[in-house]
């Protein structure tokens, strides 16, 4: 990146003293005769060769409709420049025309914003917590884990295996950046053989999640 600009180019469509002053670049003074008198009611704008750098601030408002609610923009530029200016527009029966270019300027490190009650965000992707069991069979004094997704980052997840839930052991561990984690379980050597163990998982005030599964728990092999 070598630079960075913006750009306001407009057409001011009324007579006065605002645009008038914008579009030459200089302020009106009372006019005045030869001899330094006032002449009451003319007014005089000079044109310098070397006009004196002007700043000032610009506000931008627009807006349009839509599904019949009112949508509105703004354009705030805090320091800015007249850059350009195009020929004056003059018609019978219509409103005079001054075309000007506006730059703005450095402001501390910015050139403006912009605001906003338009739908501009994209609405968040959101993934349904979920816990599954790698594997859902296990053996006395064997382990698993405990995989979840869809949950608060950075919370911490909690397992609770029922019933008997003493005969298991983990470990808490916080949820990543993407809503997931990895909780490995272990299994007491006399956890009762069943095929009917829940699992869950509760990470902070989020509602406990159910594992898909079921846990079965088989007998050790070899033992009676």
């Amino acid at each position: 990146m070598k630079s960075a600009s913006f750009q306001l180019k407009a057409t001011l469509m009324e007579t006065n003293q605002l645009t008038t002053e914008l579009f030459f670049g200089a302020k009106w003074v009372q006019a005045r005769e030869a001899d330094g008198s006032v002449i009451e009611g003319v007014w005089r704008l000079d044109l310098k060769s070397t006009p004196d750098l002007s700043e000032l601030a610009i506000v931008v408002d627009w807006s349009q409709t839509v599904d019949g609610q009112p949508v509105r923009y703004r354009c705030v530029i805090g320091r800015a420049m007249i850059s350009d200016r195009g020929a004056i527009q003059l018609q019978r029966a219509e409103s005079g025309r001054f075309e000007l270019t506006i730059d703005a300027l450095d402001h501390s490190g910015s050139l403006g914003y912009v605001l906003t009650d338009d739908k501009v965000m994209d609405d968040p992707i959101t993934v349904p917590a979920e816990v599954t069991l790698a594997p859902n069979t296990v053996a006395q004094d064997g382990h698993f884990d405990v995989v979840g997704k869809g949950f608060p980052k950075g919370e911490t997840a909690t397992v609770t295996v029922s019933p008997s839930g003493e005969k298991f052991t983990s470990t808490t561990k916080p949820v990543g950046e993407d809503g997931t984690f990895t909780i490995p379980v272990t299994v007491a050597t006399d956890a009762p053989v069943s095929s009917e163990y829940a699992v869950s998982v509760k990470a902070g005030a989020a509602e406990k999640v159910v594992a898909v599964d079921k846990l079965t728990v088989e007998a050790k092999q070899g033992s009676f």
